[in-house]
């Protein structure tokens, strides 16, 4: 598979030396905006390939898939284009801004029968689907309770991506998304209520935030997020016979099955310790098998999120 990659930025750095460790996985070209920012790129990672413009990348013959790692906001054409290609897309979370551009590039994907799948990484993690599995057997039981939380301090820029509204930034869409997912994941269903609480700054992007979900049955899952705040990623998830607790979910490598005073019962640790060779193992196997849709990373997870981002974005602004 010969990858493409859109936007020579840091996450596609990880993900150029990410693919030395997928067999079969190679970056044949990257493009920017700007060709001394693609041709750096390429000489550094030994990409034989640089454009001085997204279009080459899409109408290169021999190109089998694109990795776009551009700032949100460019998602939906990039990968919208790339598809009516026929290019194989890989595209960095959130795969779009809103819930209806998400829906036009899957309904695409299936249209045209061309692999897409959203760069969640934390849906091909082993520990995640070990977790996931511990509770579709019933090992803590009933759910009752799951906290996740992803927060981080970033110096404001106001010219820059994450505080820019127009670039589609806020810590809704760069790390709530991974709350949202991971507890997707974990329920296996939609919530059907959504309160949440924004906390908006200067730039008009959310800053900081949380999000108070109830499931069929009863379960609660509490998601909180910001980019204005340091805390533990680690999530916790209850049952009426057990627990399940994982440090840093996003990019687990140890999960634990407890009991309920917490007493460790089993454990799983992944020795991987690049999350991206995962994510671009399951999308390399994906595209050598045929299949359209990623296991783990599925268009459902991704539509799922995107409409709950919305409903959050909404009940927190009110």
């Amino acid at each position: 598979m010969k990858i493409g990659i859109i936007g020579p930025g840091k996450i596609a750095k990880r993900f150029a030396a990410a693919c030395r460790q997928v067999e079969g996985a190679t970056v044949y070209g990257v493009a920017s905006s700007r060709m001394e920012r693609a041709q750096a790129f390429a000489d550094q990672y030994h990409i034989p390939y640089a454009f001085d413009s997204y279009e080459k990348i899409w109408q290169m013959e021999e190109m089998d898939a694109v990795y776009i790692a551009s700032v949100n906001d460019s998602h939906y054409e990039a990968a919208k284009a790339c598809l009516e290609a026929g290019k194989a897309v890989l595209c960095e979370k959130p795969m779009c801004i809103n819930f209806q551009q998400a829906k036009e590039l899957v309904d695409t994907a299936r249209n045209r029968q061309v692999l897409l799948m959203e760069a969640m990484w934390t849906a091909t993690l082993p520990c995640i689907r070990r977790g996931a599995e511990w509770i579709r057997e019933g090992k803590i039981g009933k759910v009752n309770f799951l906290d996740c939380c992803f927060s981080f301090f970033n110096p404001k820029e106001k010219d820059g991506r994450l505080f820019s509204a127009k670039l589609g930034g806020g810590a809704l869409l760069d790390v709530g998304i991974y709350c949202l997912a991971f507890t997707l994941l974990m329920m296996g269903q939609k919530p059907e209520s959504v309160k949440s609480c924004l906390q908006i700054g200067d730039t008009g992007v959310d800053e900081m935030g949380a999000a108070l979900l109830q499931f069929s049955g009863g379960a609660v899952a509490n998601c909180s997020f910001g980019v204005q705040g340091e805390a533990p990623a680690d999530a916790h998830i209850y049952g009426s016979k057990g627990q399940i607790r994982m440090k840093d979910f996003y990019c687990c490598r140890r999960v634990e099955l407890c009991d309920v005073n917490g007493n460790v019962l089993e454990f799983m640790e992944d020795p991987q310790e690049d999350g991206f060779v995962h994510e671009i193992q399951t999308f390399y196997d994906a595209f050598s098998s045929g299949r359209k849709e990623a296991l783990g990373a599925t268009h459902e997870l991704t539509l799922d999120c995107a409409w709950l981002m919305e409903e959050i974005a909404r009940g927190g602004r009110a």
